[in-house]
C-alpha cells in the first residue's frame, strides 16, 4: 500500500467518483476502483445488462434477471405463450363476428348478414374499413380494419425502406457504430444478429456483444460424452466412451496378470508398451498410442 493512502481519502465507490453501472458492484482498489456486474447481469461493469437465461421471445425485453416484459399478445416467463384473446374474451370483435386466435393477436371474421358493418369498433371508438394503425402500447405491432374485421400482426421489417423503425427491426441497423466484430475478429454482425461461439450464444445489440452459456437438455442416462465440435453432452451406453464417469472404487477390474485394479487406475498392457488401459467402474478400456507405434 502506498504511503499516506487511506481508505477514506480514496473511497471512489463511497463518494460516487466511479463509472460503475447501477447494476454493478464497485470495489475500491489501490489503483482506484473496479466494477463487477451483479449476479443476473452481464457486461464489463461499466455497462451491465439484465440476463434472461432462456431469452425473451417474440420481441420481448429482458428488464431484470430472468424477467421479461412481453409484447402485446404474448405472456409467460420468457414470452413463449400466445395469449388467446378469443378464449379470454378480451378481443374487440363486434356484433356476431367470430373471433379467430392468431399468434400474437386475433382476427375477426364477419359472417354475411346485415348485423356486421365494414367498420371496426376499437377501444371505445371506431376504425374505418381499410384503416391501418399502430398499437399505443406496442409500437412494433400494426392493426388493420377490413370488412368489420380487426387483424393485428407484428410489424414486417423491410430493411430496404430507409424509414424502417430500428427499435422494432434492429437487424436493419447498418450503422458501423451499431455493428459488432466477432471474437475471432473476422466477421461483422449487425445489431440484432445472433451467433454461437465457444459453446456460448452471442447477440449484437447496438454495438455491444452479450454472450451467455448455451442451455443443454437434461439427460437421465448414466454415461455421457461430448463429441468433437459439439457443445452439449449426449448419452452413450459404453463406459469406455464416457467422459462423465464418477469413479467408484468398489468397482474394480482385473488386468492381464489377474491383478485387481481400482476404478480410475491406469496401466500399460503387458507385452504391448503402446497400449494404455484404464479401469472405468469395472470395465477395462484400452487405447493404442499411434505415435508410439510409429516410433517402435
Amino acid at each position: 500500500m502506498d504511503a499516506g493512502w487511506t481508505q477514506n481519502k480514496h473511497d471512489e465507490c463511497g463518494s460516487g467518483q466511479h463509472n460503475c453501472d447501477e447494476n454493478a458492484i464497485c470495489t475500491n482498489t489501490v489503483q482506484g476502483h473496479s466494477c463487477t456486474c451483479k449476479p443476473g447481469y452481464v457486461g464489463n461493469g461499466t455497462i451491465c445488462r439484465a440476463f434472461c437465461e432462456e431469452g425473451c421471445r417474440y420481441g420481448g425485453t429482458c428488464v431484470a434477471p430472468n424477467e421479461c416484459v412481453c409484447p402485446s399478445g404474448f405472456t409467460g416467463s420468457h414470452c413463449e405463450k400466445d395469449i388467446d384473446e378469443c378464449a379470454l374474451r378480451t378481443h374487440t370483435c363486434w356484433n356476431d363476428s367470430a373471433c379467430i386466435n392468431l399468434a400474437g393477436g386475433f382476427d375477426c371474421l364477419c359472417p354475411s348478414g346485415p348485423s356486421c358493418s365494414g367498420d371496426c369498433p376499437h377501444e371505445g371508438g371506431l376504425k374505418r374499413n381499410g384503416q391501418v394503425w399502430t398499437l399505443k402500447e406496442d409500437r412494433c405491432s400494426v392493426c388493420s380494419c377490413k370488412d368489420g374485421k380487426i387483424f393485428c400482426r407484428r410489424t414486417a421489417c423491410d430493411c430496404q425502406n430507409p424509414s424502417a423503425d430500428l427499435f422494432c427491426c434492429p437487424e436493419c441497423d447498418t450503422r458501423v457504430t451499431s455493428q459488432c466484430l466477432d471474437q475471432n475478429g473476422h466477421k461483422f454482425y449487425r445489431s440484432g444478429d445472433n451467433w454461437t461461439h465457444s459453446c456460448q450464444q452471442c447477440r449484437c445489440l447496438d454495438g455491444e456483444v452479450d454472450c451467455w452459456p448455451l442451455t443443454c437438455p437434461t439427460l437421465s442416462c448414466e454415461y455421457t460424452t461430448i463429441l468433437e465440435g459439439e457443445c452439449c453432452p449426449r448419452c452413450v451406453s459404453d463406459p469406455c466412451l464416457a467422459d462423465n464417469i464418477a469413479y467408484d472404487i468398489r468397482k474394480t477390474c482385473l488386468d492381464s496378470y489377474g491383478l485387481s485394479r481400482l476404478s480410475g487406475s491406469v496401466w500399460t498392457m503387458t507385452g504391448s508398451p503402446c497400449t494404455t488401459c484404464k479401469c472405468k467402474n469395472g470395465t477395462v478400456c484400452c487405447s493404442v498410442d499411434l505415435e508410439c507405434l510409429q516410433n517402435n
